[in-house]
């Protein structure tokens, strides 16, 4: 009876140590080309915000008042902004979004990442036509309830302006010089 219970235990040891093995050589393939892909997915949304830019370069990012800025590059290699990752608190929760910026410290583009506001009332901030309008705004844009917020729904509208002038502000103050 012992003899069994240590061939099963050899045996079950054996395709644990084998599946472990298949499963580390398949995830060190796969995990390569997810890393590519999400790559190529966070260039095109950058390019959607900053089109002038060719390129992105991570390790040449600047961080200023919790906002992540990538410079973004043609292709002559000259920086034409910026895109900054911003998090605004929203009303059902926080409002992660991009925003391009370029040398003159104006929007380029805006694109909301994540958000968790109310369907037909806040989460109008996802559509594209309402993030197309911030396009060539700077610092010094003043909010407007009756063309930035939506009936019943103005604390997320508020929130990516906020977060936006923000963005802008310490790009100006801190990020460009």
């Amino acid at each position: 009876m012992e003899n069994r219970y240590i061939h099963f235990g050899i045996v079950l040891g054996l395709i644990a140590a084998i599946s472990a093995g298949l499963l580390g050589g398949v995830n060190n393939f796969t995990s390569k080309v997810i890393a590519e892909n999400t790559l190529k997915i966070v260039n095109e949304a950058r390019k959607q915000v900053l089109p002038a830019a060719a390129s992105f370069k991570e390790e040449e990012a600047k961080e200023a008042e919790g906002i992540q800025y990538i410079p973004g590059f043609n292709e002559a290699g000259e920086v034409v902004g910026y895109v900054a990752s911003v998090v605004e608190p929203g009303y059902g929760g926080d409002i992660n979004f991009v925003v391009g910026i370029d040398n003159d410290a104006k929007v380029t583009g805006l694109n909301v990442v994540t958000s968790s506001e109310t369907p037909g009332l806040g989460a109008k901030i996802n559509e594209k036509d309402w993030q197309d309008h911030w396009i060539g705004k700077d610092a010094t844009y003043e909010f407007n309830k009756s063309t930035d917020a939506f009936a019943g729904a103005t604390i997320s509208p508020s929130a990516v302006y906020r977060g936006v002038i923000k963005a802008l502000n310490t790009y100006q103050n801190e990020v460009s010089k």
